[in-house]
């Protein structure tokens, strides 16, 4: 899922607006990576979908339910909080599915459907793979409407950290700030910090391994699973300058015919590049350096779906230390 609305506007209700904006919904279906994980998943496991009711949380054009349809379902109820859900039943209706699919306004958390359902589907994902905290509602809608032993699709996720070193990116996001046309405007640098920056990684810049540090199966993760610490290790394979963390996420849609949803810097990139940590002080590390670690994860109080992540550890050198780090960081947009 995409967010495009200004810090300010935090309240419930600015953020379901937001969806209503159709350059969000453009971007989000421009995304081949991200569209054409789920249309191959239905397409190519008819047998998973042919004659299954499906649940669709936050269906936006209702593009997932229209895939769900086409690829054999009984029947789809799909449900989004945004006035995107007007032009929804249109594309619904001129493409000669509406006897299939039926879109509701409303919180799903709110809504009052009258069965349960085989599957149940949603693009959920935010940056980070968390922020938006839009699993909640999916959380929700899978305890009250999917029956025993139903399908959340995707499955299961995965987050995933690496080290960078990227000194062009550094210098340009913080260096730059010490003289601006001769003047000195680096009292912004502490607060630059601070910020998660989502952006594109290039894969050359990656001079790690990559490390999964949380990992959430759909059919039981709970709310309270989605605030954590989780211990990390990396083995830096390229003697360089260690100036940021990225963290990136996978999606699995498990069948006959599976699909993985890659939003690793070594894939194609998609809406929600990469989620970038910087080091208040780079260090220089060898070919073997350990980083060891704990990433955090905590929802944010302040700013209504954002999250705080949180970073601590060290990097050594054959039992040498070479440095420290421990920062926080605001995932919010």
């Amino acid at each position: 899922s995409k967010n495009n609305f200004s810090e300010q506007k935090s309240t419930t209700d600015d953020y379901f607006e937001s969806y209503a904006d159709y350059s969000i919904h453009a971007e989000m279906l421009q995304d081949k990576v991200r569209t054409e994980a789920y249309r191959d998943y239905i397409y190519k496991n008819t047998n998973i979908f042919n004659n299954k009711t499906v649940l669709d949380v936050g269906c936006g054009t209702g593009i997932l339910s229209m895939f769900c349809a086409e690829g054999g379902a009984a029947s789809v109820v799909a449900v989004d909080n945004s006035k995107i859900v007007e032009k929804a039943r249109k594309f619904v209706k001129c493409n000669n599915l509406s006897d299939k699919v039926e879109v509701i306004e409303g919180k799903v958390e709110e809504a009052k459907l009258d069965r349960k359902f085989d599957i149940l589907i949603s693009e959920w994902m935010g940056y980070g793979l968390l922020f938006e905290c839009m699993l909640d509602s999916v959380i929700s809608a899978r305890d009250k409407y999917l029956r025993p032993g139903g399908l959340v699709v995707p499955n299961r996720t995965s987050m995933f950290i690496a080290a960078v070193s990227d000194e062009k990116g550094y210098e340009t996001r913080f260096n730059f700030w010490n003289n601006v046309y001769g003047f000195d405007m680096s009292e912004v640098i502490p607060d630059l910090f601070k910020e998660a920056v989502v952006k594109c990684v290039d894969k050359s810049h990656v001079i790690s391994d990559h490390c999964g540090f949380k990992h959430l199966d759909l059919s039981t993760v709970k709310t309270a699973d989605l605030e954590f610490s989780s211990p990390f290790q990396l083995q830096i394979g390229t003697p360089s300058k260690l100036t940021a963390f990225v963290i990136h996420f996978s999606c699995y849609f498990d069948g006959e015919v599976s699909v993985v949803l890659d939003t690793s810097p070594e894939c194609e990139p998609t809406h929600w590049l990469q989620t970038v940590l910087y080091l208040k002080s780079p260090v220089l590390v060898s070919e073997g350096s350990l980083v060891q670690g704990n990433v955090t994860f905590t929802k944010s109080s302040a700013v209504k779906r954002g999250y705080i992540i949180k970073l601590d550890g060290s990097i050594s050198q054959d039992n040498e230390e070479l440095g420290k780090f421990c920062q926080q960081y605001y995932l919010h947009c």
